[in-house]
């Protein structure tokens, strides 16, 4: 990594399946510090067959970042409406507290937002996760209030334990 005050040269790509390996890594490092509701973590042989899904879906976009051509973190856009897309993302813990999130969240709604036409980009962050919720206000993120009848289709939100994020695109 370059030094504090210089520019870092991160670029995003195209998640491809050798690439399983690092997400699921991510994730089961994130589930380990409670970022997910999920409390159990996936077993290989079974995030591979959900990833291979994952990348040949129509509704699904998966981004990589890079620094130093090393890959530290991934973005996950899936469609859950017309033109709604949920978003996931994750960092090794290595990358944490070094504004490599904010970067690859920004450059991956660029990429993403040139691809599709969404609407609007969604997520649910726990409350205690403060470094993620500033990933998303960074973003032009707006944290707002989570209505069960307008949001339906975020499943097992948990309102005191998780803020809610909405980006619209113009």
């Amino acid at each position: 990594m370059k030094k504090k005050g210089s520019k870092l040269a991160i670029r995003v790509v195209k998640a491809r399946i050798s690439d399983a390996r690092l997400i699921i890594k991510i994730h089961n490092s994130a589930v380990r510090n409670r970022y997910f509701n999920s409390i159990n973590q996936v077993q290989f042989n079974k995030h591979l067959v959900w990833f291979k899904k994952k990348l040949i879906s129509k509704k699904t976009e998966i981004y990589l970042g890079k620094v130093n051509n090393i890959k530290f973190g991934y973005v996950r856009f899936e469609e859950i409406k017309k033109k709604v897309f949920e978003i996931s993302l994750g960092n090794l813990p290595i990358y944490y507290n070094k504004g490599l999130g904010t970067i690859l969240l920004k450059k991956s709604l660029i990429k993403f937002g040139k691809k599709y036409k969404a609407k609007k980009v969604i997520s649910t962050v726990k409350k205690f996760n403060i470094r993620s919720q500033k990933v998303f206000l960074k973003n032009g993120f707006i944290k707002t209030k989570f209505n069960h009848k307008k949001h339906f289709t975020i499943n097992k939100f948990n309102i005191r334990k998780e803020n809610y994020f909405e980006h619209k695109f113009s």
